[in-house]
This record gives structure tokens, sequence and C-alpha cells, in this order.
């Protein structure tokens, strides 16, 4: 082993973190979501941009994509997904009643269907087509749990149907990814039954999860709790990767599980610690991995532009009339169309999915990137500007 390639990648963790922060902060004073300046510093010190430059002058491959910063990515996300399920636990999800849950999968499936059609018209090819429609499919609930905790909206009528609906359009999501992930070359009328087989799982390892996970911590030492709980994390990574769910899906599961024991706040504080060191960094390597050479393309920038109105209509055509539904007012069922217009992390993980898989290409991944920053930077002010 290289001992160099380690220490080079731990100084360009620290200085990608940092500057991320520090863009954050700045951001923040704006009103922006973190997100953002995480994806930026990405794009921005990456080894196609100012990164490579640095690498030039400093004659060291300080900036780059290796073996080392891929692992912490993984290990970010997996936490991220971990932290994800923690904040839902079943309350949350259950919170929205029947026609949140309508309106979270609706919101989820709308937008992947009009942006799939669009793609395979627009001459992508169908595996491409459905990563790049999958990652319009789930609101980031980070971004959205944000915007409601700095502009104080936690008691607005809307905010409980949009926190719920933003919770379940993940697991309909991560749903929907492990059908696209498990399922390449099934027919039409065997994508039927691999959704029905994929959903049973889903509920087997879920409701298993929920009935053993919270009363073997509620059993053990306090001491131990912390330590058990990333054996039950990545235990269950481990079980479900081997039956060919992806990783994120079982640290999404691992986290509702957990939420649901006595010691879940304890755990919910240490998982946090670990986010505000490790938790910006997948989205920084998201952004290291985009080549801004793709960006001289206007044909990069005509879909990205298209696919994000595509993604921003679809998804407010699909939650409003449920919403509407259940608040029975016209402005509020309009704030939480616009509140689940943000997309983030879950389309994130799906887009370096795909491309780590060969799915999609450097031009296609692009385009989703860009989908997510025009769709956040949009949703979050229009849903500020929509309650005010």
């Amino acid at each position: 082993m290289d001992v160099n390639v380690v220490y080079l990648t731990l100084l360009e963790f620290s200085i990608l973190v940092t500057a991320a922060e520090a863009l954050s902060l700045i951001l923040n004073r704006y009103r922006y979501p973190s997100i953002v300046g995480e994806l930026l510093t990405g794009i921005a010190l990456s080894p196609y941009a100012l990164g490579g430059l640095l690498n030039t002058v400093l004659k060291v491959d300080l900036f780059s994509i290796n073996e080392y910063i891929i692992f912490l990515s993984e290990f970010s996300v997996v936490l991220l997904l971990f932290a994800s399920g923690l904040e839902h636990g079943l309350s949350s999800l259950r919170q929205g009643g029947l026609m949140g849950l309508i309106a979270a999968v609706a919101g989820a499936v709308v937008p992947y269907v009009i942006v799939f059609e669009y793609a395979v018209n627009a001459g992508f090819n169908p595996g491409a087509a459905s990563l790049i429609a999958l990652t319009t499919a789930p609101t980031s609930l980070a971004v959205v749990a944000g915007v409601v905790e700095r502009e104080g909206l936690q008691r607005h009528p809307s905010t409980g149907v949009l926190i719920a609906a933003a919770s379940v359009d993940d697991v309909v999501a991560l749903i929907m990814l492990s059908l696209v992930l498990m399922s390449p070359k099934s027919s039409s009328s065997g994508m039927v039954w691999e959704l029905v087989r994929i959903v049973i799982l889903w509920i087997i390892f879920l409701t298993a999860s929920i009935f053993i996970v919270p009363r073997l911590l509620n059993r053990i030492n306090e001491h131990l709790v912390i330590y058990a709980s990333l054996v039950v994390l990545f235990g269950l990574v481990v079980t479900m990767t081997v039956a060919g769910f992806s990783a994120v899906i079982a640290a999404f599961i691992a986290g509702v599980a957990v939420a649901e024991s006595r010691v879940s706040g304890r755990i919910r504080e240490s998982a946090g610690a670990l986010l505000a060191i490790f938790g910006s960094i997948f989205f920084i390597t998201i952004g290291l991995q985009m080549n801004l050479e793709t960006l001289t393309s206007l044909k990069v920038i005509a879909q990205s532009l298209a696919i994000s109105t595509l993604a921003i209509l679809a998804k407010m055509a699909g939650v409003y009339p449920f919403a509407y539904a259940k608040l029975r007012n016209t402005s509020h069922a309009l704030s939480v169309s616009l509140g689940m217009v943000p997309r983030g992390e879950m389309g994130l993980v799906v887009a370096s999915i795909g491309l780590s898989g060969g799915v999609i290409n450097q031009d296609e991944y692009s385009i989703a990137l860009l989908m997510v920053l025009v769709t956040t930077i949009i949703g979050s002010i229009t849903y500020r500007r929509s309650i005010r």
C-alpha cells in the first residue's frame, strides 16, 4: 500500500470538506441549501477543473478520484441513508395519512414516467433513460427539512403533509431503484411480477428489522448501543446486498428499524456527529466526477434544462391534487407541491450508481447533476415565497 496516497487522500478530504463548509456558510446567508455549496465545491476542485490545475502547479496528484475517496463517499452515503431512516421512523411515514401517501407515490411515479418517455424519445437508450428518470423521482428530505427549520415553518398547516410526503416518496424511489437495478432485462409482463417480488422482499426485510432490531438494542448495555447500531447497519447492508438490493436501501431500512428503539435518540446524536465530518464528502464526490467539458455541449445544457422543467412540473402535477384533497386549501396545497420540487441526496445516489455501473455516461451524469442543482435552487426559493 502506498502510504503517500493515503495521506494525500486524507489531506484532499480535509481540504474538500473545509472548502465545502465555507462555501455552504456563505450560501446559507442567502438561504441556499448546503447541498448546493457541496456540489459546487466538488465541481470546482475536480481534476477536470481547478483541482487539475493545482495538481499541475504543485506537481502532486492531490485532487483525484481514487479508491480511498470512493470508499469515503460510499461510507458517507450509507450514513446519510441511515440517518434519513432514523429521522423518518414509522411515525413520519404515517403522518400524512392516506392522501399524503398517495401524494408521495404520485409525486415519485409521475416525474419518472414523464421524464422516461421524454428521454427515450430524445434518443437516450432505455437503461440510461430509466436511471435519469429515476433521479427526478425522490424529493430531498434534507433540503425540505432544512428550509422548514430555518424559516420556522414547523407549525404551518402544510408542513406535516410535506414532511410526510417527502419521507414516503424516498421509500417509493428506493423501491423503484430496486426494481430498476434487479430487473434491467425483464419484459413488460415480467416487470409486474418482479415489482411484486421486490415489494414483498422489502416488507419482509423491513418487518423483520423492525421486529428484531429495537428489541435487541433495548436489551443491550447502554455503553454498547452505539457500536451495536453499527453492527446492525452494516450487517443488514451485507445481508441485503447479497439478496440483490443496493446498500443504500439496506441503510435506510436499518435506520427506520433503529428509530423504533428506546435508544434511538442517542444513536441519532452519534450519527449526527459522524455526518458532521463525513456527510458532505458524498455530495462533493458527486461534483468531483463531473467533467466541466460536458457543459460546453449545447445539447447537454438543453437536455438538462428540459428535464429540469419536466421534473418540476411533473412533481407538482403528481402532488397537488392529493395535497389539496388532504388540506382543502389551494395555497397550502400549492406550498406542499413546491416544497416537493427540490431533488437531492436520493437523486444523486441514483446518478452515482448509474455512472459507476456504466449505465449512464458522463454527459448523462452531468444532465442529472444539473437537474438536481436547478430543482433544488428553484424549489427552495419558490417554496419559501409561496409560504410568505
